[in-house]
């Protein structure tokens, strides 16, 4: 069986997940779609506010589709919830992709505010910026400038303050 992929998206402050090939969105009028799967089908109006507002609702119903930012985050959390790294006091920097290392900006022992810059980690070219997501004292570097990661790779440690 193929794996179809899926998109998340927040209706009604309820997360709804469906498959890419399984989706089709119709525009019945100006600003009136039909949106169906293989399982439901429901009219969703643009109005004028720029707020979405479903087939049955007057008032304008918050629609937002998770982007692959917030999935990292969800994963992550979920992960930490699981492990059990919160209540040991300890955060673990995880690799949101694959990558390389090109800089370790902080020690054992540095203290890290949540938006404290910890390492950059290559990707597709880019540079991107890993941050503590945590404000504590560095307890660990797991990895070194030039070490390629793999996704979820543990990067550091977090000792929470």
């Amino acid at each position: 069986m193929a794996h179809q992929q899926k998109q998340r998206f927040r209706w009604n402050d309820e997360w709804r997940e469906i498959a890419f090939c399984e989706r089709e969105i119709t525009e019945l009028a100006p600003g009136h779609f039909l949106v169906a799967s293989e399982n439901e089908r429901f009219e969703v109006f643009a109005l004028p506010d720029g707020t979405l507002s479903d087939g049955s609702a007057l008032d304008g119903v918050s629609l937002g589709i998770e982007s692959e930012r917030d999935r990292i985050i969800r994963e992550r959390f979920q992960d930490n919830a699981l492990s059990g790294t919160i209540q040991t006091g300890v955060h673990v920097v995880k690799a949101p992709m694959p990558g390389l290392v090109r800089a370790v900006s902080v020690r054992p022992g540095d203290e890290v505010e949540r938006t404290t810059t910890v390492l950059i980690l290559e990707a597709m070219k880019m540079e991107n910026n890993i941050l503590a997501s945590a404000r504590g004292h560095v307890k660990r570097v797991l990895v070194e400038a030039g070490s390629s990661v793999e996704k979820n790779a543990s990067l550091l440690e977090i000792e929470l303050l």
